[in-house]
């Protein structure tokens, strides 16, 4: 009796390895390329729940006619074995269609644009202490966010799986290689959401090599915004560990503000804001490697192990002048007394600025002001010789 049914078996056999096959490895159905990971996520899920529900009830059916037509004569029963087999076929393909009117009943996402802001950063504070096992070097920072910016556009949903980066400035690479790129990448591996296609375009204001944390700056944009986009509950402690993995200077820059930074640069602590003051940014034409620069202090053994009292207390009393008077950068101490850095300190200081300083490895100079106007007076009297000299208030 069971060879005339062996092949109606088949059909839900077949079925049942298919399914078993397809959840070993998911998302091989053969969709078209253009379909967004969720949708795919959606036909697995609903074509695999079919396939073993229909697989189970032929095998039932089958079962039920084999015994139903088991006194029936050898050719009738070889005849309706073969019918069932052909109709289970039939309707094991047109299984596809309940899938497609599944997919149709929920939308496409559409894309999903937001704009942010990537602020520099200046340190007021950076005590640079002794490598530490792993290659770092022991910091102590104050840093600040201030209002010159960079601005990001990142559209989400945009199809294909891919994450394209374009810029107003052509000497920028815009490959796996620029920070903005590394950051997409590391916020979808970090948490497992399907990249369904991201483009990211950077309007570039903040000069590079400068000390300012331009490219930190843009990757924290990066991932403020797909959080924006992808899961805007996702806490400021996991996007600051994610951010931890993309540079020293990435956690600040996610969250702002005036902030103690320890360790690498991976530990922060909030101080009390600073006062309402406004800085002059200014970017001469020489450009400093970090690595040289801590290769400098290495080999003349330029540490500094201070901590952040002074500059923590001042900002607790909100004395501006105070703050100014604690600024100390380690990074100065290997560079030429008389050279450009020094050189811009005192003009800034001769200006109106309260206090002036490297900014991070350099070569950025900033000075701080206390009032808008003699700000801008300044950066206007510096801006003729360094072109590239910004003014923004504290943030």
């Amino acid at each position: 009796m069971f060879r005339y049914w062996s092949g109606a078996f088949t059909v839900p056999v077949l079925m049942l390895l298919y399914a078993s096959l397809s959840v070993l490895l998911p998302g091989k159905l053969g969709y078209p390329r253009a379909m967004s990971a969720e949708r795919k996520k959606l036909a697995d899920r609903t074509f695999l729940r079919l396939l073993w529900q229909c697989a189970l009830a032929f095998a039932a059916l089958n079962f039920m006619l084999m015994q139903s037509t088991r006194l029936l004569a050898p050719g009738v029963q070889r005849g309706a074995a073969l019918a069932v087999s052909l109709a289970e076929a039939v309707l094991a393909v047109l299984l596809a269609l309940p899938v497609e009117r599944a997919l149709r009943s929920v939308p496409e996402a559409e894309e999903t644009s937001v704009t942010e802001q990537a602020p520099a950063k200046v340190n007021l504070l950076l005590n640079v202490g002794q490598k530490r096992p792993d290659g770092y070097h022991e910091l102590v920072s104050v840093m600040q966010t201030v209002d010159v910016c960079d601005t990001l556009t990142v559209t989400g949903h945009t199809g294909g799986g891919d994450v394209v980066l374009t810029c107003d400035d052509p000497s920028l690479a815009v490959d796996e290689t620029n920070l903005c790129y590394k950051a997409a990448v590391k916020f979808f591996s970090y948490t497992e959401i399907a990249n369904d296609g991201v483009s990211i375009h950077l309007r570039k204001r903040l000069p590079m090599q400068a000390g300012l944390g331009g490219g930190s700056a843009d990757a924290a944009a990066v991932l403020r915004a797909l959080r924006r986009i992808y899961a805007p509950d996702l806490p400021d402690t996991e996007l600051e560990a994610m951010a931890a993995e993309l540079g020293s200077d990435v956690p600040f820059c996610v969250r702002g503000g005036t902030t103690l930074t320890l360790g690498r640069g991976e530990r922060l602590a909030p101080l009390p804001p600073l006062p309402a003051c406004w800085f002059v940014l200014v970017k001469p034409e020489a450009a400093y490697s970090t690595g040289k620069m801590y290769g400098l202090i290495d080999s003349r053994g330029c540490y500094d192990a201070g901590g952040a009292g002074p500059m923590a207390d001042a900002l607790e009393r909100g004395d501006l002048d105070g703050v100014c008077a604690a600024m100390r950068n380690t990074f100065e101490r290997v560079l030429d007394p008389e050279g450009e850095t020094f050189a811009l300190k005192r003009r800034l200081a001769a200006l109106g600025a309260r206090g002036a300083m490297l900014s991070g490895s350099g070569s950025a100079v900033f000075g701080v002001f206390a009032d808008e106007e003699t700000a801008r007076m300044a950066c206007a009297a510096l801006r003729a010789d360094y072109p590239r000299t910004f003014c923004g208030k504290s943030r």
